[in-house]
Parts: structure tokens; C-alpha cells; sequence
């Protein structure tokens, strides 16, 4: 299985240089580019926390900062799946991280096929994430060149009012309700109606341009 780097990362956190380089040859395997950190500041502080991929770190880390590195991924946007590794097989402590949106918690000691397997499901679950959020930008920005009557026209044609319907609310002839609907497909980049409707869906989840 071979990966290009722009397809995902796995980066590993750990104060302990011969731990790093364990999870490191293990995780190379999987054909992902891997980068090591000895510190959660060294991690958030690299380039890659825009990019999908997964970081593998120890949860018993000293001043609860794993968990304080998740908040602060999720506050800057990042697609990064979190994997907790921990010595404590301890409910509570597991439920808050997966709460917190750790994309999965283990407990050491840990199988190395199952720590291969979780580290692939973070990372094709990061891709996902930030290919949504690449194509809601798109969609938004495409929103964003609409006119103020075309916007008003889509909130109509999305709610799958007729022309004549459209023409006689907002006061214009269908010839212009259809020549607005026009230059909304070319701005929005779609052909039909359903495309349409399906770009808009990544927006909020409704099919709708309201945002």
C-alpha cells in the first residue's frame, strides 16, 4: 500500500525518542508520510495541522494537554483525527476524550495491528473531513458572487416554486426568472437543478443556501 504525501500524514507525539521511533517504523509501514514530535507545542507549531492525516500521542501526558491540543486542532479547523494512547484503562478518562472528538482512545499495551488499523480509519476519516470542507469553501465562495435578487430566485427555485410562481412574487417576468437561473448554474458550476441542490447540501446539511 503506497500513499503520495499529500493524501494524509501521521505524525507521532512523545517525550521519549526510542517510543517515537517504535510507533514510527510501525506507522511507516502503512506507506504515509511520518513526522515525530517530542512535545504537543512542537506538533501544533509545524505546518501540517492544516492538512488531513492523524497524530498518535500519549493521553498521560502532564497538564491534561493532549486534550488541550484537541481544543485547540478543532478551534483552528484542522481535519486531524486524534489517537490517544494511554496506560490507564480508565472509562471515564476514554469517554471525555471521545467526547472531546478523539477519533479513537487505546490502551496500552497496544496490538500493533490494531494501532495500524485505527491509525488508517483517523487518517481516510481526516481526508473525508477535509474534502468537505474544501468543497464547502468552493460552494460558499461561489454563493458569495450571487446578487442580491439572484439569491433571492434560488431561495425560490430551491423550494421548487414554479416560474410564474417566482415571476409574480418577486415582481419580474419569467423570461428574467429564467435568465437569473441561468447565471446562477454558471456561477454556481452545475448544469441541473438536483447538482444544485446537491452542492448546496454541503453547506449546511438542508440543501439550503442559507447561512
Amino acid at each position: 500500500m503506497s500513499h503520495h504525501a499529500d493524501t494524509g500524514k501521521i505524525h507521532i507525539v512523545d517525550p521519549d525518542a526510542d517510543a517515537r521511533a517504535r510507533v514510527h517504523r510501525l506507522l511507516g509501514s502503512l506507506g504515509y508520510p511520518v513526522t515525530e514530535h517530542p512535545d504537543v507545542e512542537s506538533f501544533l507549531n509545524s505546518r501540517d495541522i492544516g492538512d488531513a492525516g492523524c497524530v498518535v500521542l500519549d493521553h498521560d501526558l502532564p497538564s491534561g494537554s493532549g486534550l488541550a491540543m484537541l481544543a485547540r486542532l478543532h478551534a483552528r479547523g484542522s481535519p486531524i483525527g486524534v489517537v490517544f494512547l494511554s496506560q490507564h484503562a480508565d472509562v471515564p478518562t476514554a469517554v471525555a476524550a471521545m467526547r472531546a472528538g478523539a477519533a479513537h482512545f487505546l490502551v496500552r499495551p497496544v496490538r500493533e495491528q490494531q494501532l495500524l488499523e485505527v491509525a488508517t480509519r483517523a487518517v481516510r476519516t481526516s481526508l473525508q473531513h477535509a474534502e468537505r470542507a474544501t468543497l464547502r469553501r468552493t460552494v460558499l465562495s461561489h454563493l458569495s458572487t450571487l446578487t442580491e435578487r439572484e439569491r433571492q430566485v434560488l431561495e425560490h427555485l430551491i423550494e421548487g416554486a414554479p416560474y410564474d410562481v417566482v415571476s409574480d412574487h418577486l415582481g419580474i417576468t419569467k423570461r428574467t426568472v429564467e435568465a437569473h437561473r441561468r447565471r446562477i448554474m454558471e456561477k454556481m458550476g452545475v448544469r441541473t437543478l438536483p447538482q444544485l441542490l446537491q452542492k448546496l447540501a454541503v453547506v449546511d446539511g438542508h440543501g439550503t443556501a442559507r447561512h
